[in-house]
């Protein structure tokens, strides 16, 4: 065990009485959550040897609390906020399941144990942690997340920002996806405080009071979130002053947006693949965008990259290769490493899909090498009819969505969807593209959980619009 993983699970901190945690208007000390993560490492340990442990908690702090009492017992931990199914639970193979509540007041229950013991080195002892990717390929991945990937996460310059006084950072990501390692230990790791942030659809309003009330430094939304916000509500962004945004591509029209709407808030652009920890590259947004795209960036200190000339037919542009400490250790299926990220030489290498363009440096997503969807036997690059859409007077994003029978561009508008010069404006651009292909031009984009665009509710909004309610 590194020093620096030793002192983040057992440093002095831990018995500070200073706030570490802040969760649905109650304040928790270092030493409460050490108290907390105590409770659940009495319940792991007296369950016998187990390599994998679940912890279920509708509360953040449960999650959080159930990652450092596993990490202590030398354990992976699962951090379930309930959005985990039996397909995520298949890959990985809990042995030990735990119901852990926060208030009123702290509860640790068994809930489940695996029939069969599995052989505990079935899992390399380096991995303490599963990331569960969005699912946006066709169904979710887990990737094993090893101590050396969070310390170098935690130790990484290139995601700091600079405060007065100790980090306060607001926290908004799930905790089965890889922001919320960013969101939380990155800040603990460095003796900050957590502030989570309640979610858009149940109360954005409270947020800016928090944000006066805990000096938020720094909060982590996904692109379509950061666009609804400036949409509709800007004043709640208002007095954070770093607003990263990741896991989709991030718009210059929602940046430009949000400086007319009057917001000073730095922005960076963070991007990164699931299977690298959380972020490989970052671009801080000038006042003024010198582009239609916003790149995204160049390399983290603690990646390497690699633009990797690709010999197919069609594409000219190389795909992006990452490496270094921060790619994890490989896939999780059935319980065991069912796939390495190596390169030829066995060292760290991520192979991303994803094809960039090198402007002086800073490199700008093109879109993916799979990109390319049939559309009545035709091949449509989507990511090129997207940024062709996206850059049209009136138009703010677009996102093209296929099913099994339809092909929609859905294009979220500035003006009311009804605009019908937008609307033959982008039937044109889409007819080059394939007559075939539907457009639905649409206010706001409905979001997962987790802060994406629901691509699934986008179909069925479709479907709703022109065959009625089922």
């Amino acid at each position: 065990m590194t020093d620096e993983w030793h002192d983040l699970l057992h440093g002095d901190r831990w018995r500070s009485t200073g706030t570490l945690w802040v969760e649905d208007g109650t304040e928790y000390t270092w030493e409460q959550v050490d108290a907390l993560a105590a409770t659940i490492e009495e319940r792991i340990t007296s369950a016998g040897p187990v390599r994998v442990v679940r912890v279920c908690s509708p509360a953040k702090l449960g999650c959080f609390a159930g990652q450092l009492a596993a990490w202590r017992t030398g354990c992976v931990a699962i951090a379930d906020d309930g959005t985990l199914g039996p397909a995520e639970l298949d890959l990985v193979r809990p042995e030990l399941t735990l119901a852990v509540t926060v208030a009123p007041r702290p509860t640790v229950d068994e809930r489940e144990r695996a029939a069969e013991s599995l052989p505990p080195q079935r899992i390399p002892a380096e991995v303490v942690a599963v990331n569960f990717t969005s699912g946006s390929t066709g169904s979710r991945k887990a990737v094993a997340v090893t101590r050396g990937n969070l310390v170098a996460l935690f130790g990484c310059r290139g995601l700091d920002v600079p405060v007065t006084d100790r980090l306060t950072a607001g926290s908004f990501a799930l905790s089965a996806y890889d922001g919320w390692w960013f969101d939380t230990w990155k800040a603990v790791a460095v003796g900050g405080r957590v502030v989570c942030l309640p979610n858009v659809n149940e109360d954005v309003f409270a947020w800016p009071e928090l944000v006066e009330k805990y000096a938020v430094d720094r909060v982590l939304l996904p692109a379509a979130v950061v666009a609804t916000l400036v949409e509709a509500m800007p004043e709640c962004l208002a007095g954070i002053g770093w607003i990263f945004s990741g896991g989709e591509q991030f718009r210059a029209t929602t940046y430009r947006q949000a400086r007319r709407a009057g917001l000073t808030n730095r922005f960076v652009n963070l991007y990164g693949p699931t299977e690298a920890t959380f972020a490989t590259h970052r671009y801080d947004l000038p006042e003024t965008l010198p582009s239609a795209t916003i790149p995204i960036g160049r390399a983290l200190d603690g990646c390497e990259q690699t633009l990797r000339d690709l010999d197919e037919p069609g594409t000219d542009r190389p795909e992006l290769v990452v490496g270094g400490p921060l790619v994890c250790l490989g896939y999780l299926r059935d319980g065991t490493v069912s796939r390495r990220f190596t390169d030829p030489e066995g060292r760290p290498s991520y192979r991303t899909g994803d094809l960039v363009d090198d402007q002086d440096g800073d490199l700008v997503y093109a879109g993916r090498r799979d990109s390319q969807i049939k559309v009545n036997g035709v091949r449509v690059d989507a990511a090129a009819l997207e940024h062709r859409v996206t850059g049209l007077a009136g138009v703010l994003d677009c996102r093209v969505v296929q099913d099994e029978r339809l092909t929609v561009a859905f294009v979220r508008t500035a003006d009311t969807p009804g605009d019908r010069d937008v609307q033959v404006g982008v039937e044109s651009v889409v007819r080059q593209f394939s007559p075939a292909i539907r457009v639905h031009l649409i206010e706001r984009f409905p979001t997962k959980t987790g802060g994406k665009v629901d691509t699934a509710a986008l179909i069925s909004l479709h479907r709703e619009e022109r065959d009625g309610p089922k």
